[in-house]
């Protein structure tokens, strides 16, 4: 199993810095932990929108927290940048009106 930090090394490559959703506002993941890989793989993701800064929560369970039990093959972390940030981008877009939403994210300025 690979642990919290080789998991934060290897997204976070992937990662940070500028993200783009189509002609949508731009999100930049500014910081990555990883808090936990098991049971379930949780990250804390700080993002910057809009001069917005935001912790924003992720927790994956069951089938996603398995991809970081065996090695972190590129695949994988591919797989796994792709879902955190369709989840990042998603929560942006939701954050004011969908209540999971709301839980998921701190502003910090």
């Amino acid at each position: 199993m690979a642990t919290a930090e080789q998991v934060q090394e290897a997204l976070g490559a992937k990662l940070q810095g500028v993200q783009h959703e189509g002609p949508g506002i731009p999100i930049e993941v500014l910081k990555l932990h990883v808090a936990a890989v098991s049971p379930a793989l949780l990250l804390d993701v700080d993002v910057k929108a809009s001069e917005e800064v935001w912790r924003v929560s992720l927790t994956y369970t069951r089938q996603e927290a398995s991809l970081v039990s065996g090695d972190l093959a590129d695949e994988t972390i591919d797989y796994l940048a792709l879902l955190a940030r369709t989840h990042i981008f998603e929560w942006w877009h939701t954050k004011d009106t969908e209540r999971a939403s709301k839980r998921m994210g701190v502003r910090l300025k």
